[in-house]
C-alpha cells in the first residue's frame, strides 16, 4: 500500500478457542485488511508459541501492505 497507515485504524477481533485471538485491521479509505495480529494468553516473551504468533503476523501484515517480501522479519 503506497500511502502510510493512519496510527487508528478500524479493526475486528475474533476469539478463536484456547485463550487465543485474531484481530484485523482496516485501511479506514480502501476498507481491505493491511494488519493481522495474532495473540494468545500471556506476553510475547513468554513463551516461543507467543514469538511465532507475533512474528506469523508481522509477516502477514506485510504481504498484505504489499511490501518486498524478500526482506527477512527481525
Amino acid at each position: 500500500m503506497q500511502d502510510s497507515l493512519p496510527n487508528r485504524r478500524p479493526c475486528e477481533s475474533e476469539d478463536v478457542g484456547e485463550g487465543m485471538t485474531v484481530t484485523v485491521s482496516f485501511h479506514p479509505k480502501s476498507g481491505e485488511p493491511v494488519e493481522v495480529f495474532l495473540t494468545g494468553r500471556g506476553k510475547a516473551s513468554d513463551s516461543p508459541m507467543a514469538e511465532a504468533l507475533y512474528r506469523l503476523g508481522v509477516s502477514a501484515s506485510k504481504m498484505m501492505q504489499r511490501e518486498d517480501s524478500d526482506e527477512q522479519v527481525a
